[in-house]
């Protein structure tokens, strides 16, 4: 194993890792979890395109790097929108929506190395 393939299998670990810290965290604020998200979608876009050089199309990382950066789009867009009652608790849904992303970066990082 390559010093580059245990630097990305260290890096999905700890993704995935902080994918359940932050979805478990008491607070609710999904900022966090949406930064992490973007992150995860930029290394898994800096890792396919470094794997994909010789091929014809995007490698798995890149895609699923795509597809976490559109869950961090849609969970900020569900974020920022204003809620009526005061009363009730923020949504999860942002957060749950953000910790998927960045356990399909993550999944994808690892997928990247098994096929790649």
């Amino acid at each position: 194993m390559s010093l580059g393939a245990l630097v990305v299998v260290v890096l999905a670990v700890g993704l995935l890792t902080s994918a359940v810290v932050l979805f478990r965290s008491s607070n609710g604020l999904p900022w966090p979890a949406i930064v992490v998200a973007s992150l995860t979608s930029a290394v898994c876009f800096t890792v396919g395109g470094d794997s994909a050089r010789g091929s014809s199309g995007p490698s798995v990382a890149t895609v699923m790097g795509s597809a976490a950066g559109f869950l961090a789009v849609l969970a900020a867009i569900l974020a920022l929108v204003p809620k009526r009652p005061q009363q009730e608790p923020a949504s999860r849904t942002p957060l749950a929506l953000s910790s998927v992303g960045i356990a399909l970066g993550a999944l994808g990082l690892l997928l990247n190395l098994l096929t790649g």
